[in-house]
C-alpha cells in the first residue's frame, strides 16, 4: 500500500468513527433536549431541572467515551504511540499491584481534565495538535458538572435545588461543548486532508 493510499485509508476510517460515534450517542443528546424543553413548558419543576442537568452531562460524558475510543482504534493507522498514562486515560483503567498480583482499577478524571485530555489524544490519535478556546463557555461546562455533582451527592435539602440560571448556565454549557468538539473533529480531518494535499503536490 502507497502513502497516499494508506492517508487516504486513515481519513476515511476517522469519519467513519466520527459518523458511528455521533450516532451512539445521538439517543442520550434526545433525551437532553426532551427534558430540556419540558422544563421550558414547567419551569417550576424540579423534576424536568434536575432531569435536565443529569440528561446533559450523560450526552457530554458518552461523546467524551466515543472520542476517547475513536482515538484508540485510529492511533494504530497513524502509528502513535501513547504513553502508559494516556493509555490509562483513554481506557479509564489503571493497573494496581496488591501483594505481586495485577489488577485493574477504575481511572476517572474530573470533568475539566477529561475533557482536555480527551481533545488532546484525539487530536494526538491523527498525528496534529487542536486548538480549543478554554474560555468562559468551558467554565459553563465544568460549573453544570459542579450541579450534576452537588444532584449526586447533596449533603443538605437544598442541594439537589435546581435554579433557572443553573438551566441557563448549562444551555452555555452545552453551546461551547458542541461547537468544541465539532471543531476539534474537524481540525483533525482538515489536518489529514492538508497531509494527503501536500503529499499529492510533492509527488505531482
Amino acid at each position: 500500500m502507497s502513502i497516499i493510499d494508506d492517508l487516504q485509508k486513515k481519513e476515511k476510517a476517522l469519519q467513519k468513527l466520527i459518523r458511528l460515534g455521533s450516532l451512539t450517542v445521538l439517543p442520550l443528546h434526545a433525551d437532553f433536549n426532551h427534558a430540556s424543553s419540558q422544563w421550558r413548558r414547567d419551569r417550576s419543576s424540579q423534576f424536568w431541572a434536575r432531569t435536565t442537568i443529569r440528561c446533559l452531562c450523560a450526552a457530554i460524558e458518552a461523546t467524551l467515551f466515543s472520542f476517547r475510543k475513536i482515538a484508540e482504534d485510529i492511533a494504530p493507522l497513524s502509528s502513535v504511540q501513547f504513553s502508559t498514562d494516556e493509555i490509562e486515560i483513554l481506557s479509564e483503567k489503571r493497573t494496581v499491584v496488591q501483594g505481586g498480583i495485577r489488577t485493574k482499577r477504575p481511572k476517572f478524571l474530573p470533568p475539566a481534565g477529561a475533557v482536555k485530555e480527551t481533545f488532546r489524544l484525539f487530536a494526538k490519535a491523527v498525528g496534529t495538535v487542536a486548538t480549543v478556546d478554554y474560555g468562559s463557555g468551558f467554565s459553563d461546562f465544568c460549573g453544570t458538572f459542579e450541579v450534576r455533582n452537588r444532584l449526586m451527592h447533596p449533603k443538605t435539602p437544598f442541594d439537589v435545588a435546581v435554579e433557572p440560571k443553573d438551566i441557563n448556565m448549562a444551555d452555555r454549557g452545552i453551546t461551547w461543548f458542541n461547537q468544541t468538539y465539532m471543531k476539534v473533529a474537524d481540525q483533525c480531518q482538515a489536518h489529514l486532508a492538508k497531509v494527503i494535499a501536500e503529499h499529492n503536490r510533492r509527488n505531482a
